[in-house]
């Protein structure tokens, strides 16, 4: 143990051997004596070393004594090589610093006021009164301050008045002046101020930089968890509908919304409002710190200033430039800014939408997307009945299974009549001929397009158009063969849906015949009539010594206008109807014309 006085601060080398018996190689019992047995001896070691204010080889104590070596105004060489010389501070002297300096007088050693031109009354015990030399007078003869600092520490500013030297610690340090501490403002409160989370670290005396520990983000007077960006379309596909691929442009974007913005009048154009201003006309605002701190991980770089929200004002360096924030990476701030009036760029926030597309073979906009009409039918809950119906058409015959791909076929456009499970009941059971008489392929026909008096074509007969007149009337209203459509264009990526008040009936199999035969006497008649009319050519031709006479064509108009039929109006739909001279619609497999009464 080190003590305070002579030889007994020496830690002295203590030696001593510890035997230890290694296992024999035979029991004791057959052997009075066991050679395979040898003692082993461990020796410690201990180094020679002197206590705080000790020196030499003896450890003898420092001059000024072991409470106050080199009475405290200087450093000893202690230590087991030192000598015990004591090394004075710059205003004493003597072999334990005991004395004053020449020119510093009084128990502090202050520094004497006299120029060369006068000799001071210096020491521990003199008063620093100058006594001039002859033809010399005076009081104040000198400016301490440029000797020595007036005797204030290095760290201290000197003033005098008079012969009186004033001291006080620069800022950054405290102390009386003659001794002047670096203040750490990390020490003077609960982590410098920084946050929980941040590390504060003094850069020079009283002022301190905070930073963010691993895994947060910000400026070190607030720290946020670091999160990884998450795309959106990870949780409910984006919003998207399920049938439709979900692309979250914020989350592709590398700088995460924030963006440099500068006027087209040059850089530093822009106060505080019109930054303001300038990010909202781009539909965002000023970006915040944090923000900007996601951008600058994300890559942005930008070697100029530009305003944040709450005034502040920063750029991102992604990488060390000394003509870019003296090779700072990170964010270079320039803190919050009191004038408001300065111009600088302005870095702002938008966040991005979220793309939806319909996956191909779907129709919409990606937030609604509809298959094929089969699909539709499917994914409808109040088209069950009907599309049940289908399927068990579909088992059961060469049609159906044809009459269920012309629904999933994307390379024809069809439209679909599609009874409601209100008007088609579970029970009830639709003929095959039943089932196709609700679609109509080859086009599609919005509500629009479905004319008063107009006819669909089916594989198995016509289907009439009545009540419609102006789709801009609300009250105007439609019936396909006499089924009231409740609902129209529902959309589907090879065709349109109409939902009927109830299903549709197809008419029997024999007037499809009886209009295939007056199809026959059509043809018939029509090659009649294009003989004549060669035969009527001939016969005016031949006559060529006659004049050209108009006036028997003309005649012939007026008489066929005379017998002209007038429109008939349907009392019910308030529509008019023109009279169809025994027309026979053409049933032909295949054929899926709109055909107009006219």
């Amino acid at each position: 143990m080190c003590r305070a006085e002579g030889f007994a601060a020496l830690i002295v080398c203590v030696l001593f051997c510890v035997q230890e018996v290694q296992k024999c190689d035979l029991p004791t019992m057959f052997m009075s004596k066991n050679s395979g047995c040898r003692p082993v001896c461990t020796v410690n070691f201990w180094n020679p070393k002197c206590c705080r204010g000790y020196y030499g080889r003896d450890c003898l104590v420092c001059p000024g004594g072991v409470h106050s070596p080199c009475s405290n105004r200087g450093k000893c060489d202690d230590g087991h090589l030192g000598n015990g010389t004591c090394t004075c501070d710059a205003r004493f002297q003597g072999t334990a610093c005991e004395l004053c300096h020449d020119g510093f007088y009084g128990p502090t050693c202050k520094a004497c006021s006299c120029s060369e031109h006068g000799s001071c009354d210096d020491g521990l015990k003199g008063t620093g009164q100058c006594f001039c030399e002859e033809g010399w007078t005076g009081e104040q003869l000198v400016d301490m301050c440029k000797i020595w600092n007036g005797g204030c520490a290095k760290e201290a500013r000197c003033s005098q008045e008079g012969q009186k030297v004033s001291c006080t610690c620069s800022k950054g340090h405290s102390g009386d002046g003659i001794i002047c501490l670096p203040i750490d403002p990390c020490a003077s409160e609960e982590n410098g101020g920084c946050h929980e989370h941040a590390t504060c670290t003094m850069t020079t005396p009283g002022k301190k930089k905070c930073t963010c520990k691993d895994n947060y983000i910000g400026d070190g007077v607030t720290c946020e968890v670091k999160e990884l960006p998450i795309s959106r379309c990870l949780q409910d596909n984006g919003q998207c509908h399920p049938d439709a691929k979900c692309i979250d442009l914020h989350f592709e974007d590398a700088t995460l919304g924030v963006f440099h913005y500068r006027t087209v009048k040059g850089q530093y154009r822009l106060n505080y409002t019109a930054a303001q201003q300038a990010c909202s006309t781009e539909g965002g605002s000023l970006a915040t710190y944090t923000q900007l701190s996601y951008a600058q991980q994300g890559g942005l770089n930008m070697c100029a200033a530009g305003w944040l929200d709450q005034a502040r004002v920063a750029y991102p360096t992604t990488h060390p430039n000394p003509n870019c924030g003296f090779g700072h990476v990170g964010i270079v701030d320039y803190g919050t800014r009191k004038n408001l009036s300065e111009t600088w760029d302005a870095f702002c926030y938008r966040m991005k939408e979220v793309m939806c597309e319909c996956k191909p073979g779907y129709v919409g906009d990606g937030f609604s997307c509809a298959g094929n009409l089969l699909q539709v039918l499917r994914s409808t809950p109040t088209f069950s009945n009907f599309y049940t119906q289908i399927l068990n058409f579909s088992e059961v015959s060469e049609s159906g299974q044809k009459f269920l791909k012309r629904l999933i076929n994307l390379q024809v456009q069809s439209t679909l009549f599609v009874p409601d499970n209100s008007g088609l009941l579970e029970n009830q059971t639709l003929s095959q001929r039943d089932i196709q008489f609700h679609l109509s392929e080859g086009q599609v026909l919005p509500l629009s397009q479905l004319r008063n008096g107009s006819r669909i074509r089916t594989r198995v007969g016509s289907l009439t158009v009545l009540g419609v007149t102006d789709l801009l009337n609300p009250s105007s209203s439609c019936y396909i063969n006499n089924r009231f459509v409740t609902d129209a264009d529902i959309p589907a990526s090879n065709g349109i849906i109409h939902v009927l008040q109830g299903p549709l009936e197809a008419p029997p199999p024999h007037q499809q015949v009886a209009h295939q035969a007056g199809m026959g006497v059509g043809v018939v008649l029509l090659i009649i009539l294009v003989a004549g009319v060669v035969f009527v050519g001939y016969r005016f031709y031949s006559r060529n010594t006659k004049p050209f006479q108009f006036h028997y064509f003309k005649e012939r108009e007026e008489a066929a206008a005379s017998n002209a039929s007038s429109c008939i109006c349907n009392p019910v739909y308030e529509a008019c109807l023109e009279p169809v001279e025994d027309k026979h619609q053409v049933e032909d497999e295949g054929s899926y014309d709109l055909l107009q009464v006219s």
